[in-house]
Parts: C-alpha cells; structure tokens; sequence
C-alpha cells in the first residue's frame, strides 16, 4: 500500500485520504484500480495510459485483480508508510488527479463521473 500512495500522491493529506479510499477498496471486494501501478508494469518513466492498457495480464495490474499487488511497486517514504496505516476515513470511494495534480474525491460513482467530465475531459 505505502508504495501505491508514494507514486500516486505527493502529500501527506492526499496520501492519507487515498489510504483510506483504497483500503476500503479492499474491504468491500473492489479492485484499486490505482494508475500508478503502470509504469512499474510497463518498465518505464512518464507513462500515458491508454484504456487498452487497463486490461494488461500482470499480477500488479489494480483494474483486472483485487487487492494488494504482489509487491511494492516502488521504494515508499516514511511518510507513504505513515500514510499507509494512518488512513483518513471519509465517505469517498473515487478519487482522481486533475492536469495540474489537485485531487477530487467522490462519494458514488455519479460523482466521479462529473469529477472526470469537469477535471479532466472525459
């Protein structure tokens, strides 16, 4: 987990509502679905994920398995690990990262899908 919240949020606060978020995840069955587990699967840096993408057969692939990956995916920070098993509890189960890197939490996925269409575009 710490090493999810390492590459997908750069702060403490947003790490710890996305602990949160993801633990919750896992306890009611739903798979992380985190992007930050691509680029470890694909080898690379920057990385632009394609919706083809999501699909991809690995173990560490968050849309297609539940749960936690294998393992890390990269080297967390004390403060990722601290994030990890301090998780916020909120009522959000969505979240997404708009072009400049602010975070959009979300209760039902109606409200993720506006999130997307006003952040993001799509």
């Amino acid at each position: 987990m710490a090493s999810i919240l390492e590459k997908e949020a750069p702060d403490t606060d947003s790490r710890r509502i996305i602990a949160g978020i993801l633990w919750k995840r896992i306890a009611i069955g739903m798979p992380l679905q985190v992007d930050a587990v691509f680029p470890y699967i694909f080898a690379g840096g920057p990385y632009n994920l394609g919706k083809g993408d999501l699909k991809v057969d690995s173990p560490y692939n968050t849309y297609t398995n539940k749960g936690l990956p294998p393992g890390p995916i990269g080297s967390p920070s004390i403060d990722a690990i601290i994030a990890a098993v301090t998780p916020v509890e909120t009522s959000y189960l969505y979240f997404l990262s708009d072009k400049k890197g602010n975070f959009h939490f979300a209760s039902t996925f109606e409200q993720h899908v506006k999130n997307r269409q006003k952040y993001i575009g799509g």
